[in-house]
């Protein structure tokens, strides 16, 4: 079994290793930069477009005014579209742009190559194992987030 300061430092480093290559990864298919939050809006909107801006930022645990922020660099860098409903003027929707998809489906198809690798050499009782003790780490995070005032995003 794992040592306590084993087990530390991988968790540290696989966590940095996945933002890294996430990083790298979306900006190779873009003419432009995107850091690890971006990349994240776009996954949330990715999967239920089109999203109203207020729950994406509640998903997400940050404010309208933080998400505008982002929202803007987004736009300006050719990955979203805010679409006013017609309904209510004050409701504003976030969909993809052509460009915002292919940066979706390339970090959507990088999770599952990377899940894929790690369950495809398992048992399904070493599956089951893996999964519970991740569960109980993600446990973890929400209780930190929580002690933090943050919200825990699922």
């Amino acid at each position: 079994m794992a040592s306590a300061e084993q087990l530390n430092s991988f968790l540290v480093d696989v966590f940095g290793r996945i933002n890294k290559i996430e990083e790298r990864a979306m900006t190779a298919g873009l003419d432009r930069t995107v850091s690890i939050t971006e990349i994240h809006i776009i996954e949330k909107i990715g999967l239920q477009e089109p999203v109203r801006m207020s729950e994406l930022a509640r998903l997400i645990g940050v404010t309208l005014a933080t998400l505008t922020v982002a929202c803007d660099k987004l736009e300006a860098k050719e990955l979203v579209r805010r679409v006013r409903s017609r309904e209510d003027r004050r409701v504003v929707y976030l969909t993809l742009t052509a460009k915002g998809r292919a940066a979706y489906e390339y970090h959507r198809s990088f999770h599952e190559r990377m899940v894929s690798a790690v369950v495809d050499t398992l048992t399904p009782e070493q599956a089951a194992v893996l999964a519970q003790s991740l569960e109980k780490l993600q446990d973890f995070f929400r209780q930190e987030e929580g002690a933090a005032g943050g919200e825990a995003d699922g």
